[in-house]
């Protein structure tokens, strides 16, 4: 399959949270042949639970997980993980001595196992958050460590490796597809989604209407602020873009059919 037009967007907030919105997305998102990448903190089987609770007959093309320290591409109805990308993030990457920093951090509390991978560690902080996060900063430089602090939501902490995160996967993907960065756009609700919409990556980027403050606030031109909230949200980016017609159900921009390879596997 030619790929000429990227969608990587986080899940839950943006594309989910209006069932009717998203179906109708999705929907859309095949008849103008667009390539669909989950791009979310969740891992791999909490996606397959989306599918099954939503009773979704679309699967997206492919799904980056864990906040962007995994990468899973769509072969023949299964996912199949990318072994390069984890080659390539782990480079540096030490998760036992992340670990011992923030043991020492007393408002951060471990999430719970499911949460936690090779090469993501994840933290509830909720109080203290600035103090606490300078000090994380600091304790890092310090003891020369190569790690990404990534803080979303008022209260999620991730700790990854320096070359992970969502925005080098969503790149990592477009290279391995041939696709440029101009024909990439990203769409999210919080602040771990502001790595995917980083000016230096050449991406356009969706904050959804009911996206958290910390998205809101940042006013760049390679970012769209939707009115509309989640998958709303997302086509009312799409039609910003001239990806998407502005009628739901209408014929997409410059003629794009249908993409059979894109229906219900």
């Amino acid at each position: 399959m030619t790929v000429e037009r990227v969608l990587a967007t986080d899940l839950d907030g943006t594309f989910i949270g209006d069932d009717a919105a998203m179906f109708g997305l999705w929907d859309d998102l095949a008849a103008a042949e667009i390539f669909v990448a989950f791009s979310t903190g969740r891992h791999l089987p909490s996606i397959e639970d989306f599918y099954a609770v939503h009773h979704a007959t679309r699967r997206a093309d492919a799904c980056i997980c864990m906040v962007g320290t995994e990468l899973w591409w769509r072969v023949d109805g299964d996912y199949e993980r990318d072994e390069g990308w984890s080659r390539h993030i782990s480079d540096a990457w030490d998760k036992d001595a992340v670990e011992a920093i923030l043991n020492d951090i007393p408002d951060a509390t471990m999430q719970a196992e499911e949460w936690q991978s090779e090469f993501k560690s994840s933290y509830y902080l909720e109080e203290n958050v600035n103090a606490s996060l300078e000090e994380i900063a600091d304790q890092l430089d310090r003891r020369r460590l190569q790690a990404k602090i990534v803080y979303s939501a008022g209260r999620f902490l991730d700790l990854l490796p320096h070359f992970s995160g969502k925005g080098g996967a969503v790149a990592y993907l477009a290279r391995s597809l041939g696709v440029s960065p101009g024909a990439v756009v990203t769409a999210g609700d919080t602040g771990n989604d502001i790595d995917m919409m980083r000016h230096d990556l050449g991406f356009r980027g969706i904050a959804v209407g009911n996206a958290a403050e910390e998205l809101r606030r940042i006013r760049e031109p390679q970012i769209y602020h939707a009115t509309a909230r989640h998958a709303a949200g997302i086509r009312e980016g799409l039609v910003h873009y001239g990806w998407l017609p502005a009628t739901p159900g209408a014929a997409a921009p410059d003629g794009v059919g249908s993409n059979p390879t894109q229906e219900a596997q």
